[in-house]
């Protein structure tokens, strides 16, 4: 100790403790994750293609959004999410094709590891983001498991991650 430290001990101070928030750390008191379908879609007995309730669903997407509320904000999430639905904007409303937007989806990955490495995100909502971009660019239609998949998966995960994550 310094002796101005010893000088704050005497005199009754003492250091703020410094609040860590979990980057996502998954401590061993947690359940694992758990797993996502391969593919967003099935096809039933007529061949009709429709998305796995999987991907939806509270029981499997909540304890994700759960996992990250600890170590990220709503602005954080939303973020990326805007960043998705303005790819959405610009197939839908623009006309543009896949291929044009495609480069803009897939970095994502890039952003996400940027993120990490800022101390900003957990390394498991990077392992999210670069497992669904995989999904949908390995989809024989990806315009379609983007906007059909990954969309109402991404939010979803949201949606429930608002009862968990803290505004900022």
């Amino acid at each position: 100790m310094t002796s101005m430290e010893d000088a704050m001990k005497k005199a009754g101070f003492r250091p703020k403790q410094q609040k860590r928030r979990d980057r996502g750390s998954g401590g061993s008191n947690r359940p694992p994750l758990p797993k996502f379908p391969d593919s967003y879609f099935k096809t039933d007995d007529q061949g009709r293609s429709y998305l796995q309730p999987a991907f939806v669903s509270k029981g499997k997407v909540d304890p994700w959004a759960e996992c990250f509320a600890g170590a990220m904000t709503t602005g954080q999430i939303r973020r990326f999410f805007n960043h998705c639905r303005e790819i959405e904007r610009r197939l839908k409303v623009d006309g543009e094709s896949w291929h044009q937007v495609s480069a803009g989806f897939e970095a994502l990955c890039y952003h996400a590891q940027n993120a990490v490495a800022a101390h900003k995100i957990p390394q498991k909502f990077q392992n999210f983001i670069d497992e669904n971009v995989k999904r949908v660019v390995t989809e024989q239609e990806p315009r379609r498991a983007f906007l059909d998949g990954f969309l109402p998966h991404f939010e979803a995960l949201v949606g429930f991650g608002a009862a968990y994550m803290k505004e900022k």
